[in-house]
């Protein structure tokens, strides 16, 4: 049967590749980029050489009790069960809330924290910074109270206090919107910027996890933080020295936040932040292990900028190394790295150009074999398909001679409307512009599958796999019996 009169019509009554392009475009981009939580723990406890980690450290929660009563009193050790306690909030949050049992126990803590005694303040602060690695509530219990305390010590000249208070801000920061709003409005921002200018890389380190957790999911908090000068401060961070390499995970961080809207991107761009982020991917590449902690923050950052303005995608690429070296991260046994370079390899093939370099190389073949990996890889290797078909003809063509409408056929077998829905988008395509590729899709078993998804619970499905029935593999004959049985 020829197919080419449906197509013919169909053309006529359906989106062009452009606009099909375009239809998947920016709201995809902001849908996924809404999706992508950050990889690494928000919070973190800070332990010491005492810590435990086997778990036998002789805390229950009625000594934990006992140790919060004895702080509200004139006790001589109250310095030792200072220590004690905050070393119990270390292993759990059974004894944070032990601990909360206790009246008055963090107006206790906070009393030691705003007293005039330099080490009950800092292992005040220290046993801040662990209560507030404990649940929600414990956080917010935390932000109301000391928040305003811990932020003005971040101005102190007793570097080690700067230090311990930024790294409990940190760990509220992470906990949940509602805190970070909390400490947004105490007023957090402007002295935690300037702590990135300080001699000391401990308070640096702090400051800078303590900014990525204040910057997530606000772009007003993200607005201050750039008002407040630190994007000209950031590249001063983007170097492997190994006394850096801490820090540079962290403002790795930052830089994900501050691109995740585009508002951002020109601003860093003109301080050469992207040619930074490229020439980091390039170099970490080529250690082993690979610098997960750091890695994957920068493919996000990367990702992030290449999906505005074509441009940026270009720039991108003017490190020649580049495409090669998300090859070699697409080869990682570490799934979020895959899953973020697959995420920089979508956006980039967005441009013509690029979306030929890689369609002709060996990073094709990589794409496909990521079509048999698990749901959240096959998902983005689809997304990059999709895009590179969207290029027209030429690319379509392509694409088909590579085989690549064989290896997605078998995917709209799924149950997941996601992948059904872009497997769809692939085919359609491919359907809609080659010639070749009715044929192909018949042999592999594609009608079946249309066939399968005609009565999917999920309209969308279902509308697009009738119309491709109805467009490309209904004869005449059928198409009149059809419109005589409606």
């Amino acid at each position: 049967m020829d197919p080419s009169p449906h197509k013919d019509k169909y053309k006529h009554k359906t989106d062009s590749v452009s606009k099909i392009k375009e239809r998947r475009g920016q709201e995809v981009v902001s849908l996924r980029k809404e999706k992508r939580e950050k990889i690494v723990s928000s919070k973190r406890l800070r332990l010491d050489a005492t810590h435990n980690a086997d778990g036998d450290h002789g805390f229950t929660e009625d000594s934990v009790i006992e140790l919060t009563k004895k702080l509200q009193h004139s006790d001589p050790d109250k310095l030792k069960h200072l220590r004690t306690l905050r070393q119990a909030c270390a292993q759990g949050t059974q004894y944070i809330d032990a601990f909360f049992k206790v009246e008055n126990g963090l107006q206790c803590i906070v009393g030691f924290l705003t007293g005039s005694d330099v080490e009950l303040q800092q292992e005040a602060a220290w046993c801040l910074t662990n209560v507030s690695a404990g649940s929600t509530d414990h956080a917010m219990a935390v932000a109301k109270m000391a928040a305003p305390y811990l932020i003005t010590f971040l101005s102190s000249n007793n570097h080690s206090l700067q230090d311990q208070c930024a790294w409990a801000l940190g760990n509220l920061a992470g906990d949940s919107p509602d805190c970070r709003n909390l400490l947004y409005d105490q007023g957090i921002v402007s002295p935690l910027v300037k702590l990135l200018q300080s001699t000391q890389p401990a308070v640096v380190q702090s400051s800078a996890f303590a900014l990525s957790n204040i910057t997530r999911e606000s772009p007003e908090i993200t607005r201050e933080l750039v008002e407040a000068g630190i994007i000209d401060m950031l590249p001063v961070f983007l170097n492997t020295k190994e006394e850096n390499r801490a820090t540079l995970s962290e403002v790795a961080w930052i830089l994900t936040y501050l691109t995740t809207t585009g508002e951002h991107v020109p601003a860093l761009i003109e301080k050469s932040i992207l040619a930074f982020v490229v020439g980091l991917l390039v170099k970490l590449v080529t250690e082993n292990p690979i610098d997960v902690q750091t890695v994957t923050p920068l493919l996000r950052c990367l990702g992030n900028i290449c999906s505005g303005p074509e441009e940026h995608s270009l720039a991108a690429v003017d490190n020649p190394r580049l495409l090669h070296t998300l090859g070699v991260y697409l080869d990682s046994s570490i799934n979020h790295i895959v899953k973020e370079t697959l995420w920089v390899f979508a956006n980039l093939s967005g441009e013509p150009t690029i979306a030929t370099s890689i369609a002709y190389s060996p990073l094709l073949e990589k794409l496909k074999d990521k079509l048999t990996d698990g749901h959240d890889i096959k998902l983005e290797a689809l997304y990059v398909l999709n895009n590179l078909a969207c290029h027209g003809q030429e690319a379509c063509d392509y694409l088909l001679e590579q085989h690549v409408l064989q290896s997605v056929i078998p995917i709209l077998k799924s149950h997941d409307v996601e992948l059904l829905n872009l497997s769809l988008g692939f085919c359609e395509m491919i359907l809609k512009i080659t010639e070749a590729g009715y044929n192909i899709f018949e042999k592999y078993e594609g009608v079946a599958r249309l066939e399968g998804l005609e009565y999917h619970s999920n309209t969308t499905i279902s509308t697009k796999a009738h119309e491709l029935l109805d467009t490309y593999f209904l004869t005449d004959k059928e198409h009149e019996e059809s419109a005589n049985t409606g």
